[in-house]
C-alpha cells in the first residue's frame, strides 16, 4: 500500500511538470517580449496578409490590390502611405491610407497594456494586420482599375472633446472612370462604437453591374476584420510563452438570426443564413461589425495564414478573419447605394453591449452580450456577476464585493454544507464499527457488504449523504471560477495595498532569481490559500489518514497543490478561494451546529456486542432486569 501512495504521488508531480513542459516548449523564448515577436512576424510573413486569399477575390483597398499588375497598363509607383489619427475620450485609432485604407491601430484609453513592455494604451489590432474594415469586391476586373489609384481623406486629424462630441471622416477613392468608393466614419467622444457607410457612386450614364458579376458563386463585396486581434497578455505569461494558448471561444465569432450563440463557423445550412454581427474577441475585448439588417449580410470564416511561419504569441488566432459577405447589386446610372455598418470595438461588458443598437432602422436584438462566455454554466454566472456588480455599485470595491459574494454563496448553500457535515459525523462514528466488520468478513465479500448495508439502515446513515449536498454546489463554483477569470470588470480593478488587479496575478515583491514552473515573482495570496486549505482540512478531520486510506494520504498534499495551481491565476480567484477557505473553517467553529440535537444519536464505537443487536433493544434491556 506505501508503494502505491509513494508511486501516486511521483505520478502526480510528474504530471504537473509534464503539462508545463509539453506546451511552454515551442513557444517564445522567455527573453522576448512584445516588440521581438512582432518584428520577427513582420520578418517572416510574406509582405501581403491576402497571399493565401483566392485567385479569383478583387481587393479594393488591401496591399494585395497594390501588388497586382494589369497586363494591359503599367504598374504605377507606390506613393508614401499616410496616417490619419483619431482621439476620443475612449480611444486612440490610426488610420493608414495610399491604395488601401485600413485601421492600423485601435488603442483603448481606459485599458493600459498590461504586459508590462511599455505604459502605453492596450492595443487591439496586430502589427500584421492589414484588413481591418478593409473592403474586397470578387469582381477581378476591379482589381487592375484600383491599383492604379489612391484613396484621399479629407481630414488628417480628428479629437473630439466635450465641446466636440462628435465629427466625421471620409476616405474616398475612384476606380476607374465609373465607380467611386466612399468610406464615412462617425466618431462619438464618449462611445466605444463608430458608424461605418459605404457608398458606391455610378459616375457613368450607363447602369453598373460590375458589383453584381457572378465569381465562383460569390457576388457584391466583404467587409474584413483580421487576421487576429491582439491577446491581452500580462508580463508573466508573455515571458513564459504562455498566450498562444487561447480558450477556444476566442478569434472569429458570428451570430446569425435565429442562432442560440455565437459561432466560429457556420455550417452549410446557415451560410446564406443573414447575421446580427461578426467580428474577432480575446479573453477581454471584442471588435465586432454589425451590417444594417436590410443588405441581409452573410458570414465568412477566412484563413489567412502566414505560409507557415510562426505567429508571435501576442496574438489570438493570427491566421482568421472574420468578414461579412454583402450580396451584389447593380447601380443605375449617376446613381449611389449607401451600405450602413455599426463598428464596436471594446470591452466584453454586459451594461455597454447592451447598450448597443443596430445601424439603420432595424430594431431586432443584436445579442452582443452573447459573445461574453461564461462556460457550461452561464446562467449561473450571470447572476453572480450580478450580485458581484450589485456589491460593487455599494462598496466602489471589486475585491471587498468579491468577499461580499463569497459570504453571500456561504450563507445560501448554508443548511446543504450542515447536513453533509452532519452525515460526515455520522459516518466517522461509525468508522470502529466498520472496522470491526471489516475484519471479521474480510474473507467473504457478499457478508461484508451485507452487513455494512445492515449497519448502515439500524444507525439511519446514508453511506452517500456527506457528498449529496456538495453536489449542487459545483455548478456554483465552476460559474464562480469563469467569472472570477474572464470578467472583464476586474481587469485593471485594485482591491488594497499591492494587489493593483484582481484580474492578474499579486506580485508582494520579485525575486532575484527564477523558479522554474513559478517565475521570479512572490505571491501572497497564494501561500495564504496553501495555509488555509490545510487549516481547514486540520479542523474537519481530514488530516487524519489511517494506513488503509490512500485517499486521505493524498489530501495531506492537497495544500501545496493549490499553492501551485494559484499561483499565476487572477488575484480574484485566490481571493474568493481564500475567503471561502476562512469562511469554512468559521462554520465549522459555530457552536452546535454541526452537532445532533437528539443525545440518543449518538453511536457507541467500542462495543462489539453493539453489532449483534439493534439499538431499541439495548435501551429495553434494564427495564426488563428490573422487573425480574
Amino acid at each position: 500500500m506505501e508503494k502505491r501512495y509513494v508511486l501516486a504521488l511521483v505520478l502526480m508531480v510528474a504530471v504537473m511538470f509534464g503539462w508545463s513542459w509539453f506546451y511552454g516548449r515551442n513557444l517564445p523564448k522567455p527573453t522576448e517580449t512584445t516588440e521581438q515577436a512582432t518584428e520577427q512576424s513582420r520578418e517572416t510573413s510574406p509582405p501581403s496578409p491576402d497571399s493565401s486569399s483566392s485567385a479569383s477575390e478583387s481587393t479594393v483597398d488591401t496591399t494585395q490590390s497594390a501588388q497586382v499588375e494589369s497586363p494591359l497598363r503599367p504598374r504605377q509607383p507606390i506613393r508614401e502611405s499616410q496616417t490619419v489619427q483619431v482621439e476620443t475620450a475612449k480611444y486612440h485609432i490610426i488610420f493608414l491610407i495610399g491604395r488601401f485604407a485600413y485601421a492600423h491601430e485601435w488603442a483603448l484609453k481606459e485599458y493600459p497594456d498590461r504586459s508590462g513592455v511599455d505604459k502605453s494604451l492596450f492595443n487591439l489590432i496586430p502589427e500584421t494586420a492589414q484588413n481591418c474594415l478593409s473592403v474586397h469586391f470578387f469582381n477581378q476586373s476591379l482589381t487592375a482599375d484600383a491599383m492604379d489609384t489612391f484613396w484621399e481623406t479629407d481630414k488628417t486629424e480628428i479629437v473630439l472633446t466635450d465641446q466636440n462630441p462628435q465629427d466625421n471622416l471620409i476616405f474616398s477613392k475612384q476606380i476607374g472612370e465609373n465607380l467611386k468608393v466612399l468610406k464615412k466614419f462617425t466618431f462619438y467622444h464618449d462611445r466605444y462604437y463608430v458608424d461605418l457607410e459605404l457608398t458606391f457612386q455610378n459616375l457613368s450614364n450607363q447602369p453598373l453591374i460590375s458589383l453584381d458579376t457572378m465569381s465562383d458563386n460569390r457576388n457584391g463585396y466583404k467587409l474584413r476584420w483580421g487576421p487576429g486581434i491582439n491577446a491581452d497578455l500580462l508580463a508573466h505569461e508573455l515571458k513564459n510563452g504562455r498566450g498562444r494558448h487561447n480558450s477556444k471561444n476566442e478569434g472569429a465569432r458570428a451570430l446569425s438570426s435565429g442562432a442560440s450563440k455565437p459561432a466560429k463557423e457556420f455550417d452549410d445550412s446557415q451560410s446564406m443564413d443573414p447575421v446580427l454581427w461578426a467580428g474577432m474577441n480575446n479573453k477581454y475585448f471584442a471588435a465586432l461589425m454589425i451590417p444594417d439588417g436590410v443588405i441581409n449580410a452573410t458570414y465568412e470564416l477566412e484563413d489567412l495564414s502566414d505560409n507557415g511561419a510562426t505567429a508571435p504569441a501576442v496574438i489570438t488566432a493570427p491566421s482568421e478573419a472574420a468578414s461579412l459577405i454583402v450580396p451584389g447589386f447593380s447601380l443605375d446610372s449617376n446613381n449611389s447605394r449607401t451600405d450602413q455598418f455599426r463598428v464596436y470595438i471594446g470591452p466584453k461588458e454586459y451594461k455597454v453591449l447592451k447598450g448597443i443598437e443596430p445601424p439603420g432602422t432595424q430594431e431586432e436584438d443584436l445579442q452582443l452580450a452573447d459573445i461574453i462566455d461564461f462556460g457550461f454554466f452561464w446562467y449561473i454566472a450571470w447572476v453572480m456577476l450580478w450580485l458581484l456588480n450589485f456589491f460593487y455599485g455599494i462598496i466602489k470595491n471589486y475585491g471587498v464585493a468579491i468577499i461580499l459574494l463569497t459570504l453571500f454563496v456561504k450563507v445560501i448553500s448554508y443548511p446543504l454544507t450542515r447536513k453533509g457535515y452532519k452525515s460526515m459525523q455520522a459516518m466517522q462514528k461509525l468508522q470502529p464499527l466498520l472496522t470491526e466488520i471489516r475484519e471479521k468478513h474480510r474473507d467473504d465479500p457478499q457478508k461484508l457488504n451485507k452487513a455494512t448495508m445492515q449497519l448502515y439502515k439500524e444507525h439511519g446513515v446514508n453511506p452517500f449523504g456527506g457528498c449529496i449536498p456538495w453536489i449542487p454546489q459545483i455548478p456554483v463554483f465552476i460559474a464562480l471560477f469563469a467569472l472570477l477569470g474572464s470578467a472583464v470588470e476586474l481587469r485593471g480593478a485594485p482591491f488594497c495595498l499591492w494587489i493593483d488587479d484582481l484580474a492578474a496575478p499579486d506580485v508582494l515583491f520579485t525575486l532575484p532569481f527564477t523558479i522554474p514552473f513559478i517565475g521570479d515573482a512572490f505571491r501572497f495570496l497564494p501561500i495564504v490559500n496553501g495555509f488555509t486549505t490545510w487549516l481547514q482540512q486540520k479542523t474537519s478531520g481530514g488530516m487524519a489518514p489511517t494506513t488503509d486510506n490512500m485517499q486521505a494520504k493524498i489530501m495531506q498534499f492537497m495544500p501545496v497543490i493549490f499553492v501551485f495551481i494559484l499561483y499565476n491565476f487572477a488575484s480574484g480567484l485566490a481571493l474568493y478561494w481564500l475567503c471561502n477557505n476562512i469562511f469554512t473553517i468559521g462554520q465549522q467553529y459555530l457552536p452546535k451546529l454541526w452537532q445532533s440535537d437528539e443525545a440518543e444519536e449518538a453511536i457507541p464505537v467500542n462495543s462489539s456486542s453493539t453489532r449483534k443487536q439493534p439499538q431499541s433493544k439495548r435501551r429495553q434491556s434494564p427495564n426488563a432486569n428490573r422487573k425480574t
